[in-house]
């Protein structure tokens, strides 16, 4: 990738343009509140010299006017200042005669000092004979006339727009430079993990990304990959055991079914024999048809399917109807089963999963306890957040096997004997993921403690 494609490069380009909108912006007005200022202090200057003038007029008549203007005119031209006093029918009694044959061709107000911009070239040659002019009219009839070369506004108007052309191509370069080098930077780091996500990808994603040393965004990012990368490649092992067990443990049933159905054309049966065998593939059916069910609910729950039917669900009330139902079970296998209920809670659930999740649980709890053994189902707080634990005082889960036995499929050799599909623990994972709760496998001393703790705000 060119670092000018870079979303960087293009951002400082853009914030170089605002930058050099604001700049021209704070120019111009800088500039003409100059220019304002500049003109109010010429003609604060003019009027001041023309009452000077005037003040002339009325101490000493129209000679001493006329004295002073002379005298004005001569030192006057080095400072850019021009005077000149015109009379009625007359276009010059003293001063400059550009300006006033310039001034007398205009209709003033004698009453009225009146400024005028005033082009008059050959009075002044470098600034184009652009003169700012004040004139008054004397009692007599005497024109006075004062007059300034704009020439300081001429060269704060040029200095303007070159400072102008400046800020712009100065601004421009520098957010070109620093958006050749924050690209590069930004592009090094991309191309880092672009070039470890190329390697993991051909890995199978068992291979991570290298940290950074730098604790910065890319740092965080890339952490953040690796755990994802971790996920799939998870995700991707568990696809292979769940493929590799299906296949494993849906085989006997199929088997089973295949080889009794062969058996049975071998030759004729009776109506007995037939309704037998039928019972036996409905059985073996029931339980393929049982292990895909599980399949399913446990995507499901993983993929958080079942969330717009949930409502607030009483946990002491769900606790009393699944003790109904199991108290009768274990106490046809003579084991002691009670219901405590230390706390109240109502939290919002998928019902029917909630009380799935807990009757696989008590299903596992009766399953795997001796005959007379002792079952408990408890509803409190742990850790101040309802929790609901079903314990027993069977043979237990060894505590380096309590990771495994969560995943699908996953039996101990203990359990080997016993009827199911290693999808009970699997299940209630998923759910109680789903409902943002805790599942904890603890000992019991003997046996099996499992608790799920769910979190409220």
């Amino acid at each position: 990738m060119k670092v000018t494609n870079t979303t960087v490069f293009r951002m400082a380009l853009q914030f170089a343009v605002v930058f050099e909108l604001i700049t021209v912006v704070a120019l111009l007005s800088v500039y003409f509140m100059t220019l304002t200022e500049l003109q109010d202090q010429i003609d604060r200057e003019l009027q001041s010299e023309l009452s000077e003038l005037e003040a002339a007029y009325q101490s000493g008549g129209n000679k001493k006017v006329v004295d002073i203007i002379e005298k004005r005119e001569q030192y006057g031209k080095h400072l850019r200042h021009f005077y000149a006093v015109t009379g009625p029918g007359i276009d010059r009694i003293a001063g400059n005669a550009i300006l006033s044959k310039k001034i007398s061709s205009i209709e003033l107000d004698k009453n009225e000092v009146v400024f005028l911009d005033v082009s008059t070239p050959g009075i002044s040659e470098e600034d184009g004979g652009l003169l700012r002019v004040a004139t008054k009219t004397l009692p007599t009839g005497l024109k006075i006339i004062v007059a300034q070369s704009q020439y300081s506004l001429i060269e704060l108007r040029e200095h303007t727009y070159i400072a102008l052309i400046f800020a712009v191509v100065i601004t421009l370069l520098l957010a070109m430079l620093s958006g050749v080098y924050m690209g590069r930077v930004v592009l090094s780091g991309i191309s880092r993990i672009d070039e470890g996500l190329n390697q993991a990808i051909t890995s199978n994603f068992t291979k991570k990304l290298t940290l950074p040393e730098k604790n910065d965004e890319f740092k965080s990012l890339t952490i953040k990959l690796n755990l994802m990368l971790e996920r799939i490649e998870k995700l991707i092992i568990g696809m292979r055991q769940v493929t590799d067990n299906v296949a494993h443990d849906l085989l006997g049933p199929l088997t089973r079914l295949r080889s009794r159905l062969e058996v049975t054309l071998l030759k004729s049966r009776s109506e007995k024999e037939y309704r037998e065998i039928m019972e036996q593939v409905i059985e073996d059916t029931g339980e393929l048809i049982t292990t895909f069910n599980a399949l399913l609910s446990i995507a499901q729950a993983e993929a958080k399917v079942q969330r717009d039917d949930w409502e607030p669900v009483d946990l002491s009330t769900l606790l009393e109807e699944l003790t109904e139902l199991y108290a009768v079970v274990a106490e046809d296998r003579e084991q002691s089963f009670e219901c405590i209920k230390t706390a109240q809670a109502t939290i919002r659930a998928n019902r029917q999963l909630l009380a799935q999740a807990v009757s696989n649980l008590l299903e596992n709890a009766i399953k795997y306890s001796d005959e007379r053994g002792y079952i408990k189902l408890e509803l409190g707080l742990l850790d101040g957040q309802p929790a609901i634990t079903v314990s027993d005082n069977g043979p237990g889960i060894p505590v380096n096997d309590r990771e495994r036995v969560l995943e699908r499929f996953q039996r101990l050799d203990t359990a080997r004997s016993s009827p199911g599909s290693g999808l009970g623990l699997s299940m209630v994972n998923a759910i109680a993921k789903l409902h943002n709760a805790t599942l904890l496998l603890e000992d019991n001393n003997p046996g099996l403690k499992i608790s799920l703790v769910f979190k409220q705000d």
